[in-house]
């Protein structure tokens, strides 16, 4: 409750509903040209809403990624370092976090408007 500033409590509000109500037509055992109809509406307003919430509420959170993956990511590096004895690699082996985005190019993102129609 609250743990955001307002517009974007509100925005991760409205995406939990929107993914909420997708899911919930997603796993319907039976059915209808009703249910079909407000599957492929409610992939259309989830697909609205996934792409306001990335364009407005990730924009203002600086997201890393997280710390036991940096540490797996500078051990391989050191390593190739090491195995090449390359020194200017070894220097930067160390790097900071790197920047994490939320990725709508991929193909399950792509996908979600094929399921109304394959059921």
């Amino acid at each position: 409750e609250n743990l955001l500033p307002k517009d974007h409590n509100t925005m991760v509000l409205d995406l939990l509903f929107d993914l909420a109500t997708w899911h919930g037509f997603a796993k319907l055992r039976q059915h209808t040209e009703d249910t079909l109809d407000c599957f492929d509406t409610a992939t259309i307003v989830l697909g609205q809403t996934i792409r306001k919430f990335n364009q407005t509420t990730c924009a203002h959170y600086h997201t890393t990624e997280l710390p036991h993956k940096h540490a797996a990511r500078s051990r391989r590096k050191s390593k190739l370092a090491s195995q090449n004895l390359n020194s200017n690699l070894v220097n930067k082996v160390m790097s900071r976090l790197k920047r994490k985005r939320l990725n709508l190019n991929t193909y399950k993102y792509h996908a979600l408007g094929d399921y109304p129609d394959t059921i």
